[in-house]
């Protein structure tokens, strides 16, 4: 009686990593097992593995007010995921690096006699006034100015005296 020994291929395709008898594999290759087979002769097993790997990109932005990545608005800093499976199958994570930054809003209010002077502009009717601009930071910003502006009184008056007057 002849025995023969058994031959098997195998062609794998894998994220990250691949587990075969017994051994995980991490690059792509070919690799065998020896071993003997139910009739006791040498046997041979051989993998073809083809390993891909998934995708981690990292990134890092400044924004004012808000940043939208990935379809998703974020309004605070911080560190910031996204999960998918990239073009060969496997697991992507990108990861955003997030600093949000905001404007200013600064609000006065003021009294004065007959005109005042704000951000470079005479202003001598009452009202409610803006002024816009972009902050240290780089964002836009807005100063308001609530303004109250009073008159002097200017009488006039005409009198006829004689020798003297007293006024």
């Amino acid at each position: 009686t002849v025995l023969h020994g058994t031959h098997n291929a195998k062609t794998e395709t894998a994220c990250e990593s691949f587990t075969w008898h017994g051994e995980t594999y991490t690059t792509s290759g070919v690799y065998t097992h020896t071993y003997q087979n139910a009739d006791g002769c040498e046997s041979v097993d051989t993998l073809h593995l083809i390993v891909l790997h998934g995708t981690h990109n990292a990134e890092t932005e400044t924004a004012c007010e808000s940043f939208t990545w990935h379809g998703e608005t974020y309004t605070t800093s911080g560190v910031y995921t996204h999960t998918y499976e990239n073009a060969d199958g496997c697991e992507g994570v990108d990861t955003l690096h997030l600093i949000v930054l905001h404007g200013t809003h600064n609000a006065e209010t003021e009294t004065a006699c007959e005109s005042f002077t704000w951000h470079g502009e005479t202003y001598t009717i009452s009202g409610i006034y803006t002024h816009t601009y972009d902050n240290a930071d780089g964002c836009e910003s807005v100063d308001t100015l609530h303004l109250t502006v009073l008159h002097g009184t200017h009488n006039a008056e005409t009198e006829t005296a004689c020798e003297s007057f007293v006024w």
